[in-house]
């Protein structure tokens, strides 16, 4: 029973990985895009969370960007019709739901980071899972605990670790490639109308190893599905070709 319970988990974690690039990547490749008025208010609330807990605004855009791409899941409904991109979800759909746009969790399979982020800022889950300036507080707030004291002025390579608890998927192998994309994201800057990541350096090899990061980093292609015009696209991060010799 105990092995039936772990490979359940194990191939629910694997698909919540393949789920964050279910939509081709937006890279930040310089062209201006105005942001949505909603996405300039997210982005206001991520950089007022940074500085109130302490944690790099990117990994707070990042982790949005990867969970539900700055669009806020609340439950069933719980709907504000106020104009917020807002997605309905269903916790009898399968997959456990993840909640606002920080993707925050309350399920036996990827923990409680929803009602533990509620209890770090003094709300309900409730709120934490409809408000989403609450949700990102929350997030920031288990963010900065997962963190060990660590600040702002930290490298982003050293939150890796504190970005794999945030993940709650119990296999280290698996949570890496959710660590793997919400720092390639930053890496390369993700920007659309709807959301923007900021473009920071991170040192990839400092951070998984040279083996571990040609592992993470080989081709694959992601199929959506569960709509109707299915998209098809190519990994995110890849390593850089040798340089073309001239003759």
């Amino acid at each position: 029973m105990k092995l039936k319970q772990l490979t359940l988990e194990a191939c629910l974690a694997a698909a919540l990985c393949a789920g964050l690039a279910a939509s081709p990547a937006a890279l930040a490749d310089g062209a201006k895009r105005e942001l949505t008025v909603h996405a300039k208010r997210y982005q206001q609330y991520f950089k007022e969370a940074a500085a109130e807990f302490d944690v790099p605004v990117e990994l707070l855009e990042s982790i949005a960007y990867a969970e539900t791409r700055w669009h806020p899941h609340v439950p069933k409904g719980r709907l504000k019709r106020n104009g917020e991109p807002e997605v309905e979800v269903d916790p009898h759909d399968g997959m456990p739901p993840a909640y606002g746009i920080m993707g925050l969790r309350d399920d036996s399979y990827f923990g409680h980071s929803l009602s533990q982020g509620a209890a770090l800022v003094r709300a309900t889950p409730e709120q934490a899972a409809s408000d989403t300036r609450t949700n990102i507080r929350a997030a920031a707030a288990l963010l900065s605990q997962y963190g060990a004291r660590k600040t702002r002025a930290f490298p982003l390579e050293d939150w890796e670790e504190a970005l794999a608890r945030y993940s709650g998927i119990p296999q280290r192998e698996i949570a890496q490639l959710y660590t793997y994309e919400i720092l390639t994201a930053i890496r390369q800057g993700r920007e659309s109308g709807e959301f923007k990541v900021g473009q920071k350096h991170v040192e990839m090899e400092k951070v998984y190893g040279k083996d571990k990061l040609r592992k993470l980093s080989a081709r694959r292609i992601t199929i959506e599905t569960g709509v109707p015009d299915p998209k098809i696209s190519v990994p995110d991060f890849a390593a850089p070709s040798a340089p073309v010799q001239n003759k």
